[in-house]
């Protein structure tokens, strides 16, 4: 039988805030008991017409403030033998409920425990309090601040999952602006009556110390230690005299007191993390670093969230952040600093300026491919037969696919006249020019068309080894055709050709292409369409989106699972992929061209650090090694902007059927060179690997063939 909920607090001079309380509940309560304890403002009608809009029963009570419990306990005592009041949810006005992962009906179908915890908090900092508890004339309130529910000996108590409720206090009420001193008042008020009460102790320490009077609060909080009791409670008044002795400038005064919080209790890390953080900022890593060990080693040990005011950022990010740092400088032990940035660009809480410094400092920690592969670096002999002046351009960043209906890798070389500065500028021509040079291979015969990249007849592997095996398997590949691109010129400005071609083979035997099209300088938008591969020409069209952007780049392909209907990924945070279709108004461009349609239909979450995310190739339909599921594997890359662009490059693997991240590799370099770049890869079913195709800084053009058992091992 489905319970029901009634809504119960005290309230004053809320007005400003209430609503939002009130609009967060209302998919879980069925009625409300407000107990008003003496607004002058508009509180109470707000309240009451509220319920009335939403036809909730209820009633608001008036009873005059004399301290938390006493007002609490009466609030408590009106639900007694209301209807629909089954469960009192118990809130005050500065909170929101958030609904997570929960089917209401059924939450109120299954509740059967007397009391049950919430966790409530931030993203950033958690405990759990009795926040829905059997209306029961026998539950009360103690205290008279920092109150807390006490309840018969027989009763029941369960947990309610953080993914399911969970209360986001924001604390910007209306009687909060004397809450610390009201609160220093109420409690010596109340120890005077109960001298040597370990709750009243407690929490005139906290009081002192967010008044900043830290003199006091090392008093109270050492007196807290002598009354001795609750663990979490003696754990948090050492590690608050060593936070107060640091914000005086006391450290070696702090330094023993987090030491002593480690002896007492080493399930906690907090005060590690501050001698850590001490440590960092003075230069000291190597002392730093210790205490990290010792933190991680807790860490991992004790991965209980139940604590009292636990900071929760420095367990989900903080400590891996430090790490990403000292790292650089001390890890003698080899723990995995890449892992350690993955876990702070993808948390949801953590600062963006962290995530950019973490960033700035993956250069020294990225992997490169280069390094995971043996003799599996070349080049290809694309453009220089007197197609391309290669006196005037530059190979730049190929494209592939393969030609399934003939079995030929198809490779497109983009030629540029540009270069790049030797601090990442551009040094530009009066014309930005491209030019597209495809080539085919047959990957089953003889050939000499694969070249040294360092120039020697024989192909040696650039790291090294004795001689370069065939990049493609026990058999070689001859190049059976060369062309340039022929495309529409009408569009040809200040940008002179496509630029990104990105090529895609589509299962109803056509290669395909996005390309961006620069119009003018302040104006790019993609070209979509097909290579005739026997005329040598583009038939295309400019595609257009609702709230279309300026510059619009990075758009990429994939066919949908079924091998029907082509769709395009438009960005990465959130993941919103469209359809590419006629656009339905029938729009022409200003050369009299019919323009198409990218119709964004699907939005999908993603983690926080995709919003840096661009697409780089085309999405390949895979199966997963394990279970045989249909997969979209793209590489896309992420820019550092610092003193100049740093390029990485990440694996992203999405579902085929809802196209959910399924999961994403750590981020990596080819080379490690500062501007990389890829705009596709294929993979070799038979030798289970990866052929890429990659430029390293807009002027030297490369393939790589990798493992798919290599990249599968830096999944995160």
């Amino acid at each position: 039988m489905s319970k029901k909920i009634c809504l119960n607090m005290i309230v004053k001079n809320e007005s400003k805030i209430i609503l939002r309380l009130l609009e967060s509940v209302l998919p879980l309560i069925d009625s409300y008991c407000i107990c008003d304890t003496g607004s002058t403002d508009s509180t109470t009608d707000i309240i009451q017409l509220f319920f009335d809009k939403h036809n909730l029963p209820g009633k608001i009570v008036t009873e005059p403030f004399r301290d938390f419990g006493y007002n609490r306990t009466y609030a408590l005592r009106q639900c007694i033998g209301m209807e629909n009041a089954d469960y009192l949810l118990l809130l005050d006005a500065d909170m929101v409920l958030q609904l997570g992962n929960i089917d209401v009906a059924e939450f109120k179908k299954n509740l059967s425990a007397d009391a049950y915890h919430m966790f409530q908090g931030s993203p950033v900092f958690v405990y759990k309090n009795v926040r829905l508890i059997k209306n029961d004339p026998r539950v009360t309130y103690w205290g008279v601040t920092h109150e807390y529910v006490q309840t018969p000996p027989d009763f029941k108590y369960d947990d309610l999952p953080i993914d399911k409720l969970f209360i986001k206090d924001i604390g910007d009420g209306g009687a909060k602006s004397e809450k610390f001193e009201r609160d220093v008042r109420l409690l010596t008020k109340g120890l005077e009556e109960l001298p040597n009460n370990d709750r009243y102790t407690f929490y005139l320490a906290n009081s002192y110390r967010d008044l900043g009077q830290y003199e006091n609060a090392i008093k109270t909080y050492k007196k807290r230690i002598e009354i001795g009791g609750w663990i979490q409670e003696i754990w948090f008044s050492y590690y608050s005299i060593g936070k107060c002795y640091r914000d005086i400038g006391d450290f070696a005064q702090a330094m023993y007191y987090w030491l002593e919080a480690y002896h007492v209790f080493p399930d906690r890390i907090e005060n590690l993390y501050e001698i850590i953080t001490h440590y960092r900022q003075h230069g000291k890593n190597n002392l730093a670093y210790t205490f990290y060990e010792l933190a991680q080693h807790e860490r991992m040990r004790c991965q209980s969230t139940d604590h009292l005011f636990l900071e929760k950022d420095i367990y989900d990010y903080k400590l891996d952040y430090e790490f990403s740092i000292i790292g650089y400088y001390c890890n003698r032990n080899g723990h995995d600093i890449d892992r350690a940035c993955m876990c702070v660009l993808a948390n949801k809480s953590a600062d963006e300026g962290i995530q950019k410094n973490v960033l700035s400092n993956y250069k020294f920690y990225a992997t490169k491919l280069r390094d995971l592969v043996t003799s599996s670096i070349f080049t290809l002999d694309i453009g220089n037969s007197n197609i391309v002046n290669t006196t005037d351009m530059v190979s730049s960043t190929p494209s592939l696919c393969i030609d399934k209906s003939t079995g030929e890798l198809v490779v497109n070389v983009r030629f540029v006249n540009y270069k790049i500065g030797e601090h990442g500028e551009y040094i530009n021509k009066d014309r930005i020019v491209t030019k597209n040079v495809i080539a085919t291979f047959d990957m089953k015969q003889k050939s000499s068309q694969m070249t040294n990249p360092l120039g020697s007849s024989q192909m040696t592997n650039p790291l090294g080894s004795s001689q370069m095996t065939n990049p493609l398997g026990s058999s070689q590949m001859t190049k059976t055709g060369e062309f340039e691109l022929k495309y529409e010129v009408i569009y040809d400005n200040l940008y002179v050709g496509l630029e990104d071609v990105r090529l895609f083979y589509s299962n109803n035997g056509e290669i395909l292409f996005n390309a961006n099209r620069g119009l003018s300088y302040e104006c790019m938008v993609i070209e979509h369409g097909q290579i005739n591969m026997k005329s040598h020409q583009t038939v295309s069209n400019l595609v257009k989106k609702e709230k279309q952007r300026q510059i619009e780049k990075n758009w990429t392909l994939f066919q949908d699972h079924d091998n029907s209907l082509i769709k395009m990924v438009y960005e990465w945070y959130p993941l919103t992929i469209g359809l590419h279709r006629d656009h339905p108004e029938h729009l022409i461009d200003g050369e009299n061209r019919p323009i198409t349609q990218l119709d964004c239909r699907w939005s999908i979450e993603t983690p926080p650090f995709f919003k840096w995310v661009r697409g780089s190739t085309n999405g390949l339909s895979m199966k997963n090694p394990e279970d045989g599921s249909r997969e979209l594997w793209f590489i896309c890359h992420i820019v550092s902007y610092e003193d100049r662009r740093y390029y990485y490059h990440i694996f992203v693997v999405l579902d085929a059927v809802t196209y959910e991240v399924k999961r994403y590799s750590r981020l990596f370099t080819f080379e490690g060179q500062k501007v990389e770049y890829t705009l596709g890869f294929v993979f070799l079913e038979q030798k289970k690997e990866f052929l890429i195709g990659y430029s390293l800084l807009d002027r030297e053009t490369k393939y790589m063939k990798i493992g798919m058992d290599e990249i599968c091992k830096m999944f995160i």
